[in-house]
C-alpha cells in the first residue's frame, strides 16, 4: 500500500512538473506574440510619421509651386503633419519602451490601453481638421482656376477616398492594439 502511494505522488510530482513546463511555454510564446503585435504597431506609426514628413516638401512642391496656391495653405499643411507626427511620437512612446514585456502586465496593459484610447479619440481631431483644410484647398483651387467643372467633382472624390484610406487604417490599428490587450488578458489568466 506504502509502495502505491509513494508511487502515486511521484506521478503527481512528474506531473506537476510537466504542467509548470507548459505554463513557462505558454508564457513565452504569449509574450513573443504580444512583442510582435506591438512591432507591427510600430512600424505602422514609423510609416505614418514617414509619410506625414515627407508630405511637407511634397506638399510645398504640389501646391505652392505646381498649382501656385498660397503658402499659407502650405503652412497649414506643415502645421497638421508636424501634429500627426507629434502624436505619433507621443502615443508611440509606450510601444518604443524596450522593457515593456519584461514588467508588469497590469501596467503594461493599463499603457497599452491608454495608447489604444488616445488613438481611438484622434479621428475627433483629425477629420475635422483635414477637412477644414480640404475645403480651403479646393477654394484656392476654385478660385485660382476659375471653378472648372470636373474640378469639384475630381476634389471630393479624393477626399472621400482619402478618408476611407485613414479609417481603414485607423480601424486596423484599433484592432491590433485589441488583438495586444487579448493576449495579455489572456497571459494574466494563465498565471
Amino acid at each position: 500500500m506504502d509502495y502505491e502511494l509513494d508511487e502515486m505522488r511521484q506521478q503527481m510530482a512528474i506531473l506537476k512538473d510537466k504542467l509548470e513546463n507548459q505554463t513557462i511555454v505558454n508564457d513565452r510564446f504569449i509574450r513573443r506574440s504580444i512583442k510582435r503585435g506591438v512591432s507591427t504597431l510600430n512600424r505602422r506609426y514609423l510609416v505614418m510619421a514617414i509619410i506625414a514628413l515627407v508630405m511637407i516638401p511634397y506638399g510645398y512642391w504640389a501646391f505652392v509651386m505646381l498649382n501656385g496656391l498660397s503658402v499659407a495653405l502650405w503652412i497649414a499643411m506643415c502645421v497638421m503633419m508636424l501634429t500627426v507626427v507629434g502624436f505619433i511620437y507621443f502615443n508611440g512612446s509606450v510601444l518604443r519602451d524596450d522593457n515593456l514585456m519584461g514588467g508588469n502586465l497590469v501596467e503594461v496593459k493599463r499603457k497599452l490601453a491608454l495608447a489604444k484610447k488616445r488613438d481611438g479619440n484622434w479621428p475627433w481631431f483629425g477629420i475635422p481638421v483635414a477637412l477644414a483644410w480640404a475645403s480651403w484647398a479646393v477654394y484656392e483651387m476654385v478660385q485660382k482656376t476659375g471653378g472648372g467643372e470636373y474640378l469639384v467633382p475630381c476634389c471630393i472624390v479624393g477626399i472621400i477616398v482619402g478618408a476611407l484610406i485613414g479609417l481603414k487604417v485607423h480601424f486596423k490599428t484599433q484592432r491590433h492594439y485589441r488583438d495586444v490587450l487579448e493576449q495579455l488578458e489572456d497571459l494574466e489568466d494563465a498565471k
